[in-house]
This record gives C-alpha cells, structure tokens and sequence, in this order.
C-alpha cells in the first residue's frame, strides 16, 4: 500500500434518499412559510374589521361600504379573506351605480 486509501463505493441508493431527504425538508418549509402567511393574513383582516367597525356610517359611506359589509365581514374572519370581500361588495356598488355609455343624461321624448 502507497498511503492512499480508496474510499468505498456508496450504494445508488443513498443519494435517492438524500434527495428525498431534501425534498421532503423543502416541502415542509413551503408549509411551513404557507401556514405563517396565513396566520399573519388573518391577523391583518381582523385588524382592518375592526378599523372598520370603529368608523362612522358617514365615513364608511365615503368609501364605498356600509355598516352590513362589516358585520358581513366579521362573520367571514375565520372562514375566508376579509378584505377581498369587502373590496368585492365595493365594486359591485360601484358598478350598480354607473350609467351606460350614451344614456346620460335622459332623453325626453
């Protein structure tokens, strides 16, 4: 022997488990950072409510909801996104209010 020890050979199989390893602890930490956006979202819509539900019927008026969205809302925290159904009720106000193109203002006959 010169000295130099040949390292034995690993069997194939040991780096399909090390890739699995890899895989499976990359899948946890989307998991993981998926869970955290979650609790962090839910906090923000719970804090926007209760913007909200301090506000004034005026005020609330002013940009474009009522008293009803924010019950409706509060009613949504642990079932759905707060902020994109209030953003929803908004915009289907807002498109109830517009006239179509050419019919203002009324024509008399």
């Amino acid at each position: 022997m010169d000295g130099f020890t040949t390292p034995t050979a690993r069997p194939v199989s040991f780096g399909r488990i090390l890739t699995s390893i890899l895989a499976a602890r990359a899948s946890f930490r989307v998991l993981l950072a998926t869970t955290a956006s979650g609790i962090s979202r839910a906090a923000i819509n719970r804090r926007v409510v209760h913007q909200l539900s301090v506000m004034s019927d005026r005020e609330l008026q002013d940009i474009g909801l009522s008293r009803q969205d924010v019950w409706d809302a509060e009613c949504l925290l642990r079932e759905g996104d707060a902020s994109s159904f209030l953003v929803g009720r908004r915009n289907e106000r807002r498109t109830g209010r517009r006239v179509p193109r050419g019919q203002w203002p009324p024509r008399r006959a």
